[in-house]
């Protein structure tokens, strides 16, 4: 399933042959013990989906870190951690072109195992995506509370959730919500607005369904195929402030940083 580790295996081999256990290393020589300390060190850092999604995609070509992030639908902070690992145990290695820093595989091992096995890149955010929990966010009309929810959630943790949301009735993004979600630095860039009857027409399941709408609302939200644990968590609607630009803005701040607060409260307890 994962040729990447059975490269990294066939490597360690000679080395793991060497003893009867994993407790008799110390009958190595110290040039063995060192290799087999590094090749262990490997094994561990290749031992999360989202690093092979990295390895299968960096055989193709070298990536900077926004277009990986980008690939593996990752934030970049998570991404960076990531290739901050491999980094460390000589997997790959990160090359300053002027303004860009690409990334490239430097283990041969990898390299020459790999040329049989190359996966498109649909095949490698499949591969990213393995082991994650499925969460939707639903309001009204997909344009703030349950978009805000999604960035989040890809922000703080989309090495262990793949986040969507959508509507009860397709709208269009808030420009305002964008704008205060880059006020901390966080990107909607890619968000739209979506009906959730588009993911139920193709038949999408989902482990979490949160509606983040008013009570009333929220009775409105369609089931999704599956079986999903449901949850309501509702904030006031941006739509519904009144005033200038500005007095809009201030509302929208304090549903942002309350939404805020119930996602960081809810991953620290998941």
């Amino acid at each position: 399933m994962f040729p990447l580790l059975e490269t990294i295996f066939a490597m360690s081999t000679r080395f793991i042959d060497k003893v009867s256990t994993f407790c008799n290393i110390v009958a190595m020589n110290q040039y063995d013990a060192e290799q087999f300390e590094d090749t262990a060190k490997r094994f561990k850092a290749l031992g999360h989906p989202m690093r092979l999604a990295i390895v299968e995609a960096l055989f193709a070509r070298s990536y900077c870190v926004c277009e990986l992030a980008e690939l593996l639908g990752m934030h970049k902070s998570v991404t960076s951690k990531h290739l901050s690992a491999l980094k460390q145990v000589g997997i790959i290695d990160m090359q300053r072109e002027g303004a860009r820093v690409n990334c490239i595989l430097t283990m041969p091992c990898v390299l020459e195992m790999m040329h049989c096995t190359m996966k498109t890149p649909d095949t490698v955010k499949e591969l990213c995506n393995m082991g994650k929990k499925r969460i939707m966010f639903v309001c009204i009309h997909n344009s703030a509370r349950s978009q805000m929810c999604e960035a989040f959630v890809k922000h703080y943790a989309s090495d262990r959730f793949e986040a969507h949301s959508s509507g009860i009735e397709a709208g269009k993004l808030n420009p305002l919500v964008v704008q205060a979600m880059e006020e901390i630095g966080i990107s909607m860039e890619g968000h739209y607005a979506k009906p959730a009857q588009e993911y139920i027409e193709r038949n999408e399941t989902f482990d979490y369904v949160v509606t983040v709408c008013d009570e009333s609302n929220a009775e409105r939200c369609p089931m999704f195929p599956g079986k999903s644990e449901r949850m309501h968590w509702g904030f006031p609607d941006p739509s519904a402030i009144t005033g200038s630009d500005e007095e809009k803005m201030e509302g929208i701040r304090l549903i942002r940083d309350a939404i805020h607060t119930r996602i960081v409260d809810w991953l620290g307890s998941y």
